[in-house]
């Protein structure tokens, strides 16, 4: 039987207005009230993994809330911004253009689970709020470990299992993974076979790395 493919709910219109609702901090304000704001957590755990140079792979990178903040830390290298969502890349690209970094991005539209990168060519991959939309995360972790450099890592981040996160993330797609615990996420690390696993809750969030 072959793969149940992906696909993207945000096309259209419906692609447009999340677009617009993903970069408007007052739109965003009352899940942001609800559950904090993990971008500062994350974005430090980020700068410990990097020194400047890698190819990063951003799996779900929407509009590019993490991806253009990580290519104006890189000097060299880039950021693969993998996203299913054609209206999402789209927007991506023209900030990043706006800001100056489009020699530091490349847009790639397809699967969480089938990105198509060559093995082992990513030096650091990251998943962000994507894996509770998914009915297997295992595979996406496993496509993050096809790409990655032996010795690169591996971040996600995602809805903590919470009682406000799990009502939010039934609004987001019907008949998904759901939010994570702490042990739920550390589990998947360990079992795919990655090292100096370490996660943690941030409010109503889980952060994860491993290293391969």
């Amino acid at each position: 039987m072959s793969k149940k493919q992906e696909t993207s709910q945000r096309t259209g219109i419906k692609g447009r207005i999340f677009a617009w609702h993903l970069d408007n901090p007052l739109a965003r304000y009352p899940e942001t009230l609800l559950l904090g704001d993990c971008r500062t957590a994350v974005r430090n755990e980020f700068s410990r993994l990097i020194r400047g140079n890698e190819v990063v792979l951003d799996i779900g990178a929407g509009t590019g809330r993490f991806s253009l903040a990580i290519a104006k830390q890189l000097s060299a290298g880039k950021v693969i911004c993998l996203d299913l969502s054609e209206e999402m890349l789209q927007h991506l690209e023209r900030k990043a253009e706006k800001e100056g970094l489009k020699d530091r991005i490349q847009i790639l539209k397809a699967e969480a689970s089938a990105s198509r990168l060559e093995n082992e060519s990513v030096d650091l991959v990251m998943c962000n709020s994507v894996l509770h939309e998914l009915s297997s995360p295992e595979a996406v972790l496993a496509e993050m470990l096809r790409v990655l450099v032996p010795g690169g890592w591996a971040m996600i981040t995602d809805f903590r299992d919470t009682t406000i996160s799990r009502l939010i993330c039934r609004s987001h797609r019907q008949g998904p993974h759901g939010p994570f615990s702490v042990h739920e996420l550390e589990a998947l690390f360990t079992e795919a076979g990655l090292k100096n696993v370490k996660v943690r809750p941030v409010r109503h969030w889980v952060i994860g790395v491993g290293k391969k």
